[in-house]
């Protein structure tokens, strides 16, 4: 039994579609779905409420009157969960079934596994490249640095076995992950990661902006060198 946490904010396109493709995955037992909202001002907060009426899965709706932030979304899905293995997924439709399952099944004790896009056997699909790159090089600096086990330290797309409290002081994206993962090992956290295809969003507008990203990288290369 696992818990899946999924931040939404300004989701209305995806939501729906997001929750319909954990309905149909062949490797989910009844899971728990945490949807933490962060202040959406479109319909995604009405979609979901209809969609928890009908009763076809295990929701539970957690809503912030104020952006907190993907991090704080994340950590407050985490907290609230119930059981042992917890997912955080975006609502972007970013992932392929296949790979949650995959997640899914890697899933062990004492481990966070993430789905990796820098992997030699992944795929990426309509990315911006220099963005790509960049990032690439930023995942492998901060890996060599401390010695890590994996690369991609910065992609939400993982399941963990909810054995250690999150203890994160950035909620912005990527430095919420790098923190997240480096507090992982520090408190014995195995790390691993499996590949995955990553595909560009479709619908919505994704939340990372570049002068967003810079700041986030800063504020968490400060912290994570005072580790």
């Amino acid at each position: 039994m696992i818990s899946i946490v999924i931040p939404t904010i300004n989701e209305e396109k995806n939501i729906l579609l997001t929750i319909n493709k954990l309905s149909n995955l062949k490797n989910l037992n009844n899971p728990e779905i945490i949807i933490v909202d962060d202040n959406s001002t479109d319909n995604t907060v009405n979609i979901i409420k209809d969609f928890i009426q009908k009763k076809k899965l295990d929701i539970k709706l957690i809503r912030n009157y104020s952006n907190l932030g993907l991090g704080y979304a994340l950590k407050l899905g985490y907290e609230n969960s119930k059981y042992k293995f917890v997912m955080f997924l975006d609502a972007d439709l970013s992932v392929k079934n296949d790979d949650i399952n995959a997640l899914i099944e890697s899933r062990k004790e004492n481990h966070m596994i993430v789905g990796s896009r820098y992997s030699t056997k992944s795929k990426v699909v309509n990315v911006n490249k220099i963005k790509f790159f960049l990032s690439l090089i930023l995942n492998k600096l901060i890996s060599t640095i401390f010695k890590l086990s994996i690369i991609d330290i910065s992609h939400s797309f993982r399941i963990i076995c909810k054995n250690f409290k999150l203890s994160v002081k950035n909620y912005t994206h990527p430095g919420f992950f790098w923190e997240l993962t480096l507090d992982a090992k520090k408190k014995g956290i195995f790390l691993k990661e499996i590949p995955i295809t990553f595909l560009e969003r479709e619908n919505g507008v994704s939340k990372n902006k570049t002068l967003k990203m810079i700041k986030s990288v800063a504020y968490s290369l400060h912290n994570i060198f005072k580790m």
